[in-house]
């Protein structure tokens, strides 16, 4: 956990850095402070954690085939707290389909289940149904907020949770100061934790929250055509047929906008 402490704590000094020099408005008020700590709790710390014990048992191709159930849970939750993003069954089919294309990118990893497998799949999967919940959340508040204040002060929050987590548990001393860990760690922070999130929550003010949980579906797509292009790896028919069923999931989910824009250019 201490890699993902100094993420979290290289995200905030740039975010921060970023507040301060364009002079923005952290907005200290009530509802302001609920959306920093659902999200910093819930998303920024629970979920991250949960999910790092949980691979302690399965391997990483599981996990991602797990994460990639947070647009069906995004849609549960939104279905009960957005009037506009309730589920019906062909955004159901929508998410099952893209969802099965995941697994068949993936299912090349032969997986033996057992006792473990089975404790670590649900410890991912609790960990998924909380990193869901902030999502909607947010995106249920009609008040207006900053992108990158609420990330920075909800990555905050989780840095000072797992500082507190890591100096308890004696965790610090496990760690290898060296400059590969370092350098991995505020590569993370910048990019895969201030600049996604900021990114993220820019977005969700505009688009679906489910739509836009289908980022999920999105990454091993890229994983695989990062692998063929950099490192040589070969598409198999089972990945190519994945990437296909996921596309397929995104066409029908939003089938009606496509079907109306392509009457438009007939």
């Amino acid at each position: 956990m201490v890699g993902l402490t100094l993420r979290y704590w290289f995200a905030v000094f740039i975010l921060f850095a970023i507040i301060i020099l364009t002079k923005r408005k952290i907005n200290l008020d009530k509802d302001s402070i609920k959306l920093y700590l659902s999200v910093g709790f819930f998303s920024m710390t629970l979920s991250f954690y949960f999910t790092y014990w949980g691979m302690k048992y399965i391997p990483s191709s599981l996990s991602s085939i797990l994460w990639a159930t947070l647009p069906l849970f995004v849609g549960i939750f939104a279905h009960f707290l957005i009037r506009e993003e309730r589920l019906n069954w062909i955004r159901i089919s929508a998410i099952v389909v893209a969802i099965i294309g995941v697994v068949r990118i993936l299912s090349d990893h032969k997986i033996v289940f057992n006792s473990q497998i089975l404790v670590g799949s649900i410890i991912v999967i609790f960990s998924v149904v909380i990193g869901s919940y902030p999502n909607v959340y947010v995106k249920s508040k009609k008040n207006p907020y900053d992108p990158l204040v609420l990330t920075a002060n909800s990555i905050l929050i989780g840095a000072i949770c797992f500082s507190i987590s890591a100096t308890v548990f004696h965790e610090w001393s496990d760690m290898e100061w060296n400059l590969k860990n370092i350098g991995s760690a505020a590569y993370l922070g910048m990019f895969g934790s201030a600049v996604a999130f900021a990114i993220y929550y820019s977005m969700l003010k505009h688009i679906s929250v489910i739509k836009l949980s289908f980022v999920t579906f999105i990454t091993p797509i890229f994983a695989s055509l990062i692998g063929w292009l950099f490192l040589g790896e070969m598409i198999t028919l089972q990945e190519i047929y994945g990437m296909m069923l996921i596309f397929l999931g995104l066409l029908i989910y939003d089938w009606k906008n496509y079907y109306l824009l392509l009457m438009r250019k007939n």
